[in-house]
């Protein structure tokens, strides 16, 4: 009979585990981490409010793990920087994207030439 109750405990502690093997974690500083079906979502939120992380790791077999994910990162005065990325069992991908801010700065000095200097040049 004990032998019985072992078992069971052991099987309900197996089947229990992957649950808790990640915490889950949420606090004021921007930073959450949610456990769910073989899976977890992490998420990072700098305090400005601007710039953040979010990823998802998911496990699609035994052993293999798909990430997905986005940083959105703020630079003061000059854009914002955004980055998709997935990783797997097929490798690495990524995009960036970059997203100006403000007007559009002209070159300090700039010159033209005109098409008869061009071509008297080229011969």
């Amino acid at each position: 009979m004990l032998k019985a109750w072992v078992l069971v405990l052991f099987a309900n502690f197996v089947l229990v585990t992957p649950a808790t093997l990640v915490p889950r974690i949420s606090n004021a500083n921007g930073f959450q981490l949610k456990p769910g079906n073989d899976q977890y979502t992490l998420s990072i939120r700098h305090p400005d409010g601007k710039s953040s992380r979010e990823e998802t790791v998911k496990e699609i077999a035994p052993g293999i793990l798909e990430v997905r994910g986005a940083l959105n990162q703020h630079f003061e005065n000059q854009g914002n920087l955004v980055v998709i990325y997935e990783a797997g069992p097929n490798g690495y991908v990524a995009k960036y994207i970059y997203k100006g801010a403000g007007k559009k700065e002209e070159p300090m000095f700039q010159f033209a030439l005109s098409a008869t200097v061009l071509k008297s040049t080229a011969g």
